[in-house]
């Protein structure tokens, strides 16, 4: 069984998945995934073609890709575009012959990887708590935070697609608790 763990920047999902490898759960992060990807000649060249030099000393340099497509959901679709299939292909290659796996999946919906899992668990959070944790995380400022909150699906659009929905408004305890609950819901 493959679930993914899907939510908002900030609402938790790597803590989540933090929980469930501790608890001897086989999780994979497709942020990892895509470090990997970052490093396959194919990838750098398809890159190159869409952005041109978006390179630092030969490896890809996120901020020159954020530059062309932060703020533009469009623009982050196609760029979705060209990783997901390489992504996939690591993926399956990390799920093979796993009982259950749980992915952490930053971005979901209208990708390749949609239609990939058996469930999907949605970490959900209050807005301000989640840009709260994000700025203090990643050292950041809160207009960068709302930019990406911007081009992710909102959670009331998400809870409609019937996905598990585990709330992070509380302490760790507190979700620590739920997502034992969810997990004993499995079997």
């Amino acid at each position: 069984m493959k679930i993914a763990v899907i939510g908002g920047v900030g609402s938790g999902k790597s803590t989540v998945l933090a929980m469930l490898k501790e608890h001897g759960e086989t999780v994979v992060d497709c942020d990892a995934l895509y470090r990997e990807v970052k490093k396959n000649p194919l990838y750098k060249k398809d890159l190159e073609r869409e952005y041109g030099d978006v390179f630092t000393d030969g490896a890809i340099d996120n901020k020159k890709v954020s530059a062309h497509v932060l703020g533009d959901k469009a623009a982050v679709e196609k760029l979705n575009s060209l990783a997901h299939p390489y992504i996939k292909k690591e993926l399956d290659k990390r799920t093979e012959g796993k009982d259950r796996v749980f992915v952490e999946v930053q971005v979901f919906e209208g990708g390749l990887l949609e239609d990939y899992f058996d469930k999907v668990w949605l970490i959900v959070g209050d807005k301000q708590t989640r840009v709260n944790r994000v700025v203090i995380r990643d050292d950041c400022d809160v207009s960068r935070v709302e930019k990406i909150m911007a081009i992710q699906p909102e959670d009331e659009q998400r809870r409609k697609a019937g996905y598990t929905v585990i709330v992070n408004d509380g302490s760790f305890r507190e979700l620590r608790e739920k997502v034992f609950a969810k997990l004993r819901e499995l079997g």
